[in-house]
């Protein structure tokens, strides 16, 4: 791990610490126990996750002209999982890691593309989430200032990602070609984009013509990966507080988790950050911080199971 790498885990053990002594290690612990063989259920849930994003990216792989299997794409996402926790680069290790894990069943310009695609719609999806989440979270009674103007941020946000998308969709920018022109040009080079890069702005672009039972098949498992990701945090907070969770409490956690994880992705593991951002907004909503804070435990010990087998997968592909 690198040095910036250490030096963001470090301050995450540090937010951790502060957050659990703030809130009761005696509690958290207990709420820990409880899950007991739940646990079993959270990885399984972890697991389902996966495989959603897997039979996507095979959809889209097939539309870039090329098969991959389920089976092939589950283990190069959960490997790539790995390496994106690992590091503080995030998607710009983890996503690079599938495309390496598959080079031997698609070429690289299916696989980027392919790969690319699988990302537009799982953050399409990740807006879609925030946006709603945003909507329930102002809509609580006694919000406080600051959590109210961080969710209308996020519904400001979302609406310019729309527009931004709608006009990207309409002109067809090429953006791939632009960056790397623009590389070239600050590292004192003339070159000429890359024709893979063309390839994947022509694929890219050719969603809109997709036919629209696929387009609905990709929404669909991209729609069961955050399904099942509410799933786990309904299931945690009932076995916690004896089934008196809201659905709508667990998927204000959930979207507001998953804007942590967009924001910190750098932190590895995101340790501390999670625990923290779940203990203020359980606060806000209601919802009992220690629980909070022992959800979002439960979760990291899960990406801890799924993240070992990653790494499995990487120590077989090396060899």
């Amino acid at each position: 791990m690198s040095f910036l790498g250490v030096l963001l885990a470090l301050i995450g053990v540090a937010v951790l610490v502060a957050t659990v002594r703030q809130v009761g290690w005696a509690e958290i612990r207990d709420g820990l126990s409880a899950v007991g063989v739940w646990f079993v259920a959270v990885v399984a849930l972890g697991g389902v996750r996966f495989l959603a994003r897997a039979v996507a990216w095979t959809r889209c792989a097939r539309q870039s002209g090329a098969t991959l299997a389920v089976g092939q794409a589950f283990a190069a996402g959960i490997a790539a999982d790995a390496v994106g926790n690992l590091t503080p680069l995030g998607l710009l290790a983890s996503e690079p890691t599938k495309v390496l894990l598959v080079r031997r069943s698609m070429p690289t310009g299916p696989a980027l593309a392919s790969v690319a695609l699988d990302n537009a719609f799982y953050t399409g999806s990740v807006i879609v989430m925030l946006a709603t989440g945003a909507w329930l979270l102002v809509r609580q009674a006694a919000l406080p200032r600051t959590l109210t103007i961080a969710a209308e941020g996020v519904l400001v946000g979302v609406a310019v990602g729309a527009a931004v998308a709608v006009w990207a969709a309409r002109r067809r920018p090429a953006v791939l070609s632009w960056a790397a022109q623009r590389a070239a040009s600050l590292l004192g080079r003339e070159a000429r984009p890359p024709a893979v890069l063309h390839d994947i702005e022509s694929r890219f672009y050719g969603v809109v013509s997709w036919p629209a039972k696929t387009l609905a098949a990709v929404a669909g498992w991209q729609a069961v990966f955050h399904v099942a990701a509410v799933a786990e945090v309904w299931l945690v907070l009932s076995v916690l507080s004896g089934g008196e969770t809201a659905l709508t409490d667990a998927f204000i956690l959930e979207s507001t988790g998953r804007l942590v994880t967009v924001l910190f992705k750098v932190v590895p593991f995101r340790v501390g950050v999670d625990e923290a951002g779940a203990a203020v907004v359980a606060a806000a909503i209601g919802v009992p911080v220690s629980d909070a804070v022992a959800l979002a435990l439960v979760r990291k010990l899960r990406i801890l199971v799924w993240n070992g087998a990653g790494l499995t997968v990487l120590a077989r592909a090396r060899r």
